[in-house]
C-alpha cells in the first residue's frame, strides 16, 4: 500500500517528524515497500508521517534498517576513494623458497622425496602429519614446479590486498595442508601417496572465493543472487579448468578439489575477522608463522625419514 496524498487527514500515530517533503516521501516509500499502509500530512513547520499504532514497531524496524544502509553507503565511498597500496615483495621471495626447496630436492635424490611425500598410510595410520606441509614443497620434475609457481603466485597476489604480506602465505600453506590432509583420510587405509603445492595453489583459489563470499555475507544490502553465483561460479570453473590437468594419470584432482575446499571456510573466516593488511606486527608473525611450520615439518621429517 503507498503513501496517502500529502495534506490528507492524518489517522493513528505520528512516527516521525520531518522538515523537507522529500525526507518524509523517501521514508514513506520504505515503509510502502513493507507493505505498511501510512499517510504523509503536513503540521505546522513539519510533514508528519503518520501510521496505525499496531504498525508502529514494524516500521521503526524497517527505518531503523534503512537508516544504517544510508549511513553505510555514505561512508563506503570514501574508503573505496582512498585504498590502501598494496605491496608483492612477497612474492618473489616466495619464488625463491619454492626453487630453493626443487633444488634441495634435486640434492636430496629419492631419499629427499620419501621423507616428505604425502602418504595416507604414514599422516592417517602413523601419524605424521608434517607430510601434510613436506609435500607441498615437493614436485615431479621442472614443468610440475614451473605450472605451480606462475599459478600460486598469481593467486596468492591477489589475496594480499585482503590478507596482507604474511597471513595470505600462512592461509594458502594452511590450505594447503588441510586439504592434503582430507585427502589423506579420505584414501586411508589404501595407501595413496603425492606430491606438489598444487593443493595450496587450489587452495588459495577457495581462500579467494571464500574472502569475496564471506564479505558478501557482511553486506546488508545490495546481496543480490548474482553477486553469490559469480565468485563461486568463478572459482568452480577455474578449479574445472586448472583442476583436472587435462585427464592425465599423474594428477591428483582429489587433492585439488580438498585444497579448494578448505580454502573456502578459511577466506570466509578471514573475510570476518577483518585483519589489517598493512599492520606490521600482525604480517610479521603470520610470516615468520608460515615459515617456521614448514622449517618444523622439515625437521621432522629429516629426523624420521632421512638418515
Amino acid at each position: 500500500m503507498g503513501d496517502s496524498p500529502e495534506n490528507t487527514a492524518p489517522f493513528g500515530v505520528a512516527l516521525r517528524r520531518f522538515a523537507k517533503l522529500a525526507d518524509a516521501r523517501e521514508r514513506g516509500l520504505v515503509l510502502s515497500a513493507s507493505g505498511l499502509t501510512h499517510a504523509i500530512a503536513r503540521d505546522g513547520a513539519d510533514w508528519v508521517l503518520w501510521l496505525a499504532p499496531e504498525d508502529i514497531p514494524r516500521a521503526l524496524t524497517e527505518l531503523e534498517a534503512y537508516e544504517e544502509e544510508l549511513e553505510a553507503a555514505e561512508k563506503r565511498p570514501v574508503e573505496e576513494a582512498l585504498p590502501e597500496r598494496v605491496a608483492y615483495w612477497s612474492v618473489p621471495l616466495v619464488a625463491l623458497v619454492l626453487v630453493g626447496f626443487a633444488v634441495l630436492q634435486a640434492e636430496g635424490g629419492e631419499a629427499w622425496r620419501n621423507a616428505g611425500v604425502l602418504s595416507s598410510e604414514r599422516v592417517v595410520g602413523g601419524g605424521e602429519w608434517w607430510r601434510t606441509l613436506t609435500a607441498l614443497t615437493l614436485h615431479g620434475d621442472v614443468p610440475h614446479v614451473v605450472a605451480n609457481l606462475w599459478a600460486g603466485l598469481l593467486f596468492g597476489a591477489l589475496l594480499l590486498a585482503s590478507f596482507g604480506q604474511g597471513l595470505a602465505w600462512l592461509m594458502i600453506l594452511a590450505s594447503g595442508a588441510l586439504g592434503n590432509a582430507l585427502t589423506a583420510w579420505v584414501y586411508y587405509p589404501e595407501e595413496h601417496r603425492s606430491l606438489g603445492a598444487s593443493t595450496a595453489v587450489f587452495g588459495a583459489l577457495g581462500l579467494l572465493v571464500g574472502d569475496a563470499l564471506g564479505r558478501l555475507l557482511q553486506r546488508r544490502s545490495g546481496r543480490s543472487w548474482w553477486l553469490w553465483v559469480l565468485p563461486l561460479g568463478a572459482g568452480v570453473a577455474l578449479l574445472a579448468f586448472l583442476g583436472a590437468g587435462e585427464g592425465k594419470s599423474n594428477v591428483d584432482v582429489l587433492a585439488h578439489l580438498w585444497g579448494f575446499v578448505a580454502g573456502l571456510p578459511l577466506g570466509a573466516g578471514v573475510a570476518f575477522a577483518k585483519p589489517a593488511p598493512n599492520n606490521l606486527w600482525l604480517q610479521g608473525a603470520a610470516g615468520l608463522g608460515a615459515a617456521g611450520i614448514l622449517a618444523l615439518a622439515w625437521g621432522l621429517a629429516r629426523s624420521h625419514g632421512l638418515c
